[in-house]
């Protein structure tokens, strides 16, 4: 749907500088609602022999092509675990004894896997761990650490949206708890 922004002066008729006012304001309002573009120069690569510019250019020879992938919003559910499968119980405290903390979470709204970066944090020590998290209806085990009598105390997780090469983004979950 287009709408059109028409803006009259107020003893603006229908005579011809009037016409063209309104035409002018129609491409305004269509070149602010048109997506951007932005062209490459044209080099001598671009050129046929003949003169013409070659055929499929527009794929690869310009540098400002749009880009098509956009992140989408991802709501993310988490249970903190002693268990790894099976009836899960979320908890805030875990005994040194249990091993283990695991992380299962469910990504709704999830259309296809996009790389994670999980960070296990306890006092001074900092973890961090390249996952994935995949687009599933249930919870899953993304990610576990282990524990021990040594690391008693309070720790947290942090599970933030990573690029292709790693790098941390977004952070999508964070979650205290402590080991007795």
């Amino acid at each position: 749907m287009v709408q059109v922004l028409e803006i009259r002066w107020k003893y603006c008729g229908t005579g011809q500088a009037c016409q063209v006012f309104c035409v002018r304001t129609l491409f305004v309002a269509l070149a602010l609602l048109l997506p951007a573009c932005v062209d490459a120069p044209i080099t001598e690569a671009h050129i046929a022999p003949d003169g013409q510019l070659r055929a499929g250019l527009e794929q690869s020879a310009f540098s400002a092509m749009p880009s098509t992938s956009a992140r989408q919003a991802v709501q993310v559910a988490a249970v903190l675990a002693a268990q790894p499968t099976g009836a899960l119980e979320d908890a805030a405290e875990f005994p040194a004894s249990a091993g283990a903390v695991h992380l299962h979470l469910r990504a709704d709204s999830l259309m296809e896997s996009r790389p994670v970066t999980f960070v296990w944090t306890h006092a001074d020590s900092r973890e961090v761990v390249q996952g994935v998290l995949a687009p599933t209806t249930t919870l899953t085990l993304a990610a576990s650490h282990p524990i021990s009598p040594d690391s008693a105390g309070k720790w947290e997780v942090e599970v933030y949206a990573a690029d292709a090469a790693g790098t941390a983004g977004e952070l999508l979950f964070r979650r205290e708890f402590l080991v007795l």
